[in-house]
């Protein structure tokens, strides 16, 4: 397809020019039905370092996996390329509660990490107010869940470290 050809041309333009610090974020958006065929848009391995999958929490009834579980999925069957969520947010309608559900979800998928859109948009369900500065209940979510990861890294390191530190049986003395 003339997509996929335009995306290894411009790729393979960088390269030659020994542009090679470059990474190349191929991004979708998420679907909750599998109509869209994904596959047919797809670069290939060596074109994409990143897949990236834009969604959004607009009704109360959005979890991570009816928004992007899908599109992980069908994604997954094709390649094993890193993916993140490139673009999302949770709007006033599905609540600041849905924050938490996002970071474990990105957890639980073992994702990169997000991107939160941070705009405000008016005229419907699909166009709201995006902003973390406008509501105060989900800034407290997002700094809660970032908290929370942050905290789980900690952890992760120290218990790294404390599985490396040797026991006393196991401690060589030096000559």
């Amino acid at each position: 397809d003339v997509f996929v050809a335009a995306w290894r041309h411009v790729v393979s333009v960088f390269r030659r020019s020994g542009a090679h610090n470059v990474r190349w974020l191929w991004t979708v958006n998420s679907t909750n039905a599998t109509a869209a065929p994904l596959k047919r848009w797809w670069p290939g391995n060596s074109y994409v370092n990143i897949v990236g999958i834009d969604g959004y929490y607009y009704r109360r009834a959005d979890t991570f996996e009816s928004v992007f579980g899908t599109t992980i999925t069908e994604v997954r069957r094709f390649t094993r390329t890193p993916i993140l969520i490139s673009e999302t947010a949770t709007g006033p309608v599905a609540g600041p509660d849905k924050i938490a559900d996002l970071f474990a979800g990105v957890r639980e998928y073992h994702l990169l990490g997000l991107v939160w859109f941070d705009e405000t948009q008016h005229h419907g369900i699909y166009h709201q107010d995006w902003r973390l500065e406008d509501s105060p209940a989900a800034l407290g979510a997002f700094r809660k869940a970032v908290d929370a990861r942050e905290e789980r890294v900690i952890r992760s390191k120290q218990k790294a470290a404390d599985t490396r530190r040797p026991t006393g049986r196991d401690r060589s003395v030096p000559p």
